[in-house]
């Protein structure tokens, strides 16, 4: 499954960004890469903005454990929303992995761009990639489809004070519950909605969720034995935050 796609998308910009810092070659050749990045991201002429307004945001934990149970992977991560549905962010609370720097990610769905900010021991970087490049259009869903063959099984569950309903998708991969509730009141139906034009994220590909629907849970099984489990551990529905790009350096 790969509904934990976005954060370890970042994890990997993150490491190449951590190589690009502790590169020891020629100024010329560190520069070279990073056109080349840059290029293959869709970096070039991309305006980042002093800061980026947040009308919501709620916490998430995502943890991931081996066919023998022992958990391998852990993060957690704050998650930002507008109003309106054109800006999307993600702040990197913690991470197992190590020396994993501070990082947020904002996604401006209306012009299609993703700025990631990177704070590397004081070094800090600006990173802005084209949401219609390939990397992010990749399409080989056909089984990896978390959401496209759901289906309401009539389990309840309260989470957060919310009651969600469950719906199940079993694949040749693996069985997966999404718990979903219809009264938390946050627009995630256009989070939804922007996300399934990216053919690589977790939503891409045609899937549908309840418009007015938000995952509180999801706890997915491989047919390896391997576990994966999203959760939402707080909402904050009527939280105003930004997020400032003020001394980022634009790589």
């Amino acid at each position: 499954m790969k509904l934990r796609t976005l954060l370890l998308f970042l994890l990997t910009i993150l490491s190449l960004s951590t190589y690009a810092q502790n590169d020891k070659s020629a100024d010329a050749e560190k520069q070279a890469m990073q056109q080349m990045m840059a290029a293959m991201m869709g970096g070039q002429n991309c305006e980042i903005a002093g800061s980026y307004t947040f009308d919501h945001d709620f916490d998430m934990a995502m943890h991931h454990y081996d066919k023998k149970g022992k958990e391998d992977t852990q993060m957690t991560a704050r998650c930002f929303l507008s109003d309106d549905g054109s800006l999307f962010g993600y702040e990197l609370l913690s991470s197992s992995e190590k020396k994993t720097p501070a990082a947020k990610m904002i996604m401006q769905m209306d012009t299609r761009k993703m700025v990631t900010l990177i704070d590397q021991e004081g070094q800090k970087m600006a990173l802005c990639m084209n949401m219609d490049s390939p990397l992010f259009q990749a399409s080989d869903r056909q089984v990896d489809d978390p959401v496209q063959k759901m289906k309401r099984t009539g389990k309840k569950k309260t989470i957060l004070g919310y009651v969600c309903d469950e719906w199940q998708n079993i694949d040749e991969d693996a069985t997966s519950s999404f718990w979903i509730s219809e009264k938390t009141t946050l627009p995630m139906g256009k989070y939804y909605k922007a996300m399934s034009t990216m053919k690589s994220s977790p939503f891409g590909g045609g899937q549908e969720l309840p418009s007015n629907g938000m995952m509180m849970l999801m706890e997915s099984v491989s047919k390896k034995g391997e576990k994966t489990v999203m959760e939402v551990t707080a909402i904050h529905p009527q939280r105003n935050s930004k997020m400032s790009t003020a001394g980022y350096q634009k790589f």
